[in-house]
């Protein structure tokens, strides 16, 4: 396998974690948020961001249109928001 373009942006097609002490199933699920975080940045521009878990409170400033709210097995939350790129 040579140093060559595609070689590298193979490399880093898949996430990469590189330190961690969550378990096998937490660690997954964190990991596919941040991917979900990208492919949105990708499909509809940065910077999304997406925060899960429980007994949480949030205040943030996010573009129109652009915040989710969720829950799923009643009590994990998914917050998922476009943050302002520039205020000008």
């Amino acid at each position: 396998m040579g140093d060559t373009k595609e070689d590298i942006s193979l490399a880093y097609a898949y996430p990469l974690c590189k330190v961690t002490d969550m378990p096998d199933d937490m660690r997954t699920e964190a990991m596919e948020a941040t991917v979900t975080a990208d492919l949105l940045d990708k499909k509809f521009g940065a910077p999304f961001n997406v925060v899960i878990g429980e007994d949480y409170s949030y205040c943030c400033t996010h573009q129109e249109n652009s915040m989710l709210l969720m829950f799923t097995n009643g009590n994990v939350a998914a917050l998922i928001w476009r943050t302002v790129a520039s205020f000008g």
